[in-house]
């Protein structure tokens, strides 16, 4: 990867303080910038910004690769412009520790289709040259808006649609859009606003030397735009079921496996049309990132394919494309801004192998690599890679307090060993030891949660894999208690030469 030795710290925006009911777009996330400028972090990291489904509401279940979530867009913004009364904005839900997302989504698409019908009545405003000049210039995203408008008139299984739909060609869609006029310019409207927003905060982040890295999953979801129009890359029966679907192998953390529901790749057809859908989905991403991360990267090497309708344990290990998938996509996109989610049930050494040659970072936890009984176990953090992304923990893990509390006492025990033998810069606190001992690493990137900064518990954790419902929700309630922190931050970042 392409970058200094850095530090970065994860915060989805959505946890961000203020706005209408979940942190968006608006301007705290300008002051979070600030926060990491003055803290002397580069990197902002966040979870995927695609619209999720509205059962989950996860950032890793979305119905597109390239369009944005409208609960994002910082509704402020209507009023200033003049097509939404500020009155109307004080009638949204509570900012409370929890996102309530069903509340929120309806208020936020409620306020927006009015905000969209007032746009209509004001032919002068400004606004409509560029939504056309956005329209214009992204010829791509047509498609993605025919899914969505459709989605919003017949709901989300497009296997579901009127026929004609279902396997559309193009004077269908010019059709349905010319029929849907109001909604396709609804749509059209959001992105345009979730577009217009992003581009600032990046722009903002450059001014202050903050550089956001993005998240992209490995798959994507059955209702979503990249299957309806691209049936055959897909593992779909003649009927367009899922043969099998993606999911993770059984292993200490889940004996029973874990079943994603995910429709797997027909590699081969990605490989005949030299990986063209991949390298479009990708260059997506890093248009509205500076830098990525691919999750589960090692699925690329070997993934477990489930039946459709079977339990995990049912899965079988399957090739992927390795290496091959790398020299298919190098000439089209920047490897050197992709950072390699690599934490995998196998230990693959032809991932090892290819992550070096293009100079792609993986990921070590430290809650994974303290080890239980020996260190003969695990290379102590002082001895980690310097191509490497080190982090307390992600999204998917305990909060580093959690984690202390909870691990075994063999695992407690060692941590406490090489904070007491090995560290330099010490704390009061463990929690700050920890975030400490990942600063010190010679690892390229060294990552924490927001959560583990506060010194926050389980009550502050985000995901629980396997989890159904119940995730995504937590939110800071201010960033005042980061002022608390900033220079210990500052001064961890100058003495570990992370600035």
């Amino acid at each position: 990867m392409d970058i200094d030795r850095s530090s970065m710290v994860i915060l989805h925006p959505t946890a961000l303080p203020g706005g209408h009911g979940i942190g968006d777009f608006g301007q705290n996330s300008y002051d979070w910038i600030d926060f990491l400028k003055e803290a002397g972090v580069k990197i902002w990291q966040v979870l995927p910004f695609g619209p999720t489904d509205n059962v989950q509401f996860s950032p890793y279940s979305s119905s597109s690769s390239k369009l944005g979530n409208f609960a994002l867009i910082d509704l402020t913004y209507l009023s200033k412009i003049g097509i939404i009364q500020n009155e109307e904005l004080n009638q949204s839900p509570e900012n409370q520790s929890k996102i309530n997302f069903l509340e929120v989504y309806k208020y936020k698409e409620s306020i927006l289709r009015k905000g969209h019908k007032n746009l209509i009545k004001d032919e002068k405003n400004v606004l409509h040259k560029e939504i056309n000049n956005y329209k214009e210039n992204n010829p791509g995203l047509e498609n993605e808006l025919i899914f969505q408008m459709a989605t919003s008139v017949f709901g989300d299984d497009w296997k579901k649609w009127p026929k004609d739909l279902i396997n559309p060609d193009k004077n269908i869609l010019k059709n349905f859009i010319k029929d849907n006029k109001e909604e396709f310019s609804y749509q059209l409207f959001v992105q345009f606003l979730f577009t217009k927003q992003l581009n600032k905060i990046n722009e903002y982040g450059k001014e202050n030397n903050v550089k956001i890295l993005g998240d992209v999953p490995i798959y994507t979801n059955f209702h979503s735009c990249d299957v309806w129009m691209n049936k055959s890359l897909f593992d779909l029966d003649e009927n367009y079921n899922m043969a099998n679907v993606a999911g993770a192998a059984p292993d200490i953390f889940t004996a029973a496996g874990q079943i994603w529901g995910n429709p797997l790749y027909l590699w081969e057809e990605h490989k005949k049309e030299k990986y063209k859908w991949w390298i479009d989905r990708l260059n997506s991403c890093l248009s509205k990132y500076e830098l990525l991360r691919i999750d589960h990267f090692g699925g690329l090497f070997q993934f477990w394919a489930i039946p459709n309708g079977g339990l995990g344990v049912e899965g079988v290990w399957r090739k992927g494309p390795a290496k091959s998938f790398l020299e298919g996509i190098e000439g089209e996109i920047e490897l050197q801004r992709i950072l390699a989610e690599d934490l995998f049930a196998l230990d693959l050494q032809e991932m090892d192998d290819a992550k070096e040659e293009f100079n792609i970072p993986g990921i070590k936890m430290l809650n994974q690599r303290i080890p239980h009984n020996s260190w003969d176990e695990e290379a102590p953090p002082s001895e980690w890679a310097y191509n490497c992304a080190a982090y307390t923990g992600t999204h998917d893990s305990p909060t580093t307090k959690q984690w202390l509390e909870e691990t075994t006492d063999g695992q407690r025990k060692h941590f406490n060993e090489f904070v007491n033998n090995d560290l330099i810069n010490k704390f009061d606190s463990d929690v700050w030891n920890a975030i400490s001992v990942i600063w010190e690493t010679p690892c390229q990137l060294a990552g924490t949660l927001v959560q583990d900064l506060l010194e926050l518990g389980k009550e502050a954790r985000f995901n629980i894999p396997g989890q159904q419902l119940g995730n995504w929700n937590w939110r800071l309630d201010s960033l005042d208690p980061l002022n608390e922190i900033k220079d210990k931050l500052l001064k961890l970042n100058q003495d570990t030469n992370r600035i």
